[in-house]
């Protein structure tokens, strides 16, 4: 088979798609493009059930499907019922604390007397050390309601950190889509079983798409980001209006892949320019031909 007759094909309908356009207008063909974005699994488990398919309009936060979330669910009520009883402990210790707050108060204030009857000549030694004696105790009985209220929050804590990692993984049993689009690719069926970063589908964005044309040096040095462009599908009947939002900072050249001396002569500049599909009648890889407005 002759490889080169469709190449041939393909850039006389390019010709012949130019002719009867301005010549003195400055523009080229390309092929419709777009943002695609690929969602992945964020957790595992198997596809309990799927809310797309291919050729479906999703929007931004669609749930796309649910994986099995039994496994996290269990785990995320074991982790709340072990917060309640953490919970319940630290209620009690702080009630300790209250009770050795006051047996302390009373045990600093017996010392304190004591210690001024001593001192008086009508208390005796014996009676001012079991004071001091039974203020020592009720001191670290004191720190040791306090520390044991620490340890019981600490605790507290981590369970919280648990559960937020859990709630987490149960929202990503139910992946959604980042972008309002199409999605034009679905890699998994019901009752798969899925991995972290296993991809679940390919959405693209068709309410905007965007076409990258070369130009020569000398038409690309009038050229500016935010120009108006008009764009003309290679079928004719329509007509959209884009802008310039890009345009490359070096030299290409065309073929790439040949460095000939011809080759150094199709030296181009890429531009890339956006076009609002809101009649979403534009496809990815319909060929269009770009007319960029004067300034």
């Amino acid at each position: 088979m002759n490889l080169s007759k469709p190449i041939i094909i393909f850039f006389t309908l390019i010709l012949l798609a130019g002719c009867g356009r301005d010549e003195n207008k400055i523009g080229g063909s390309g092929l419709i493009e777009t943002t695609e974005v690929i969602v992945s699994a964020e957790s595992s488990g198997r596809v309990m059930k799927m809310y797309f398919d291919e050729g479906v309009f999703v929007s931004s936060g669609d749930t796309l499907l649910k994986i099995d979330p039994s496994r996290l669910e269990l785990e995320l009520a074991s982790a709340a019922a072990a917060r309640r009883v953490a919970m319940a402990n630290l209620a009690t210790v702080r009630i300790q604390v209250k009770n050795s707050e006051r047996t302390r108060e009373f045990a600093f204030s017996e010392r304190d007397r004591l210690q001024g009857l001593l001192e008086s000549g009508t208390g005796t030694q014996q009676q001012y050390d079991r004071a001091a004696y039974e203020f020592d105790n009720a001191d670290l009985a004191y720190q040791t309601a306090r520390a044991n209220v620490a340890v019981l929050q600490a605790e507290i804590d981590k369970i919280d950190a648990d559960i937020a990692r859990l709630e987490r993984q149960l929202a990503d049993s139910y992946p959604s889509a980042p972008i309002t689009g199409t999605v034009t690719e679905k890699y998994i069926d019901p009752g798969e079983l899925l991995n972290p970063g296993k991809p679940i589908a390919k959405i693209a964005r068709l309410d905007t798409v965007w076409v990258k044309v070369y130009l020569s040096a000398g038409a690309f040095a009038n050229i500016k980001t935010g120009q108006k462009a008009r764009v003309d599908t290679e079928a004719g009947g329509r007509q959209y209006d884009g802008y310039i939002s890009w345009t490359s900072d070096e030299a290409e050249f065309t073929p790439k892949n040949v460095q000939t001396e011809e080759s150094r002569a199709n030296l181009v500049y890429a531009v890339k320019v956006i076009i609002p599909n809101t009649d979403n009648h534009l496809k990815i890889g319909m060929p269009v031909f770009v007319t960029l407005e004067e300034q």
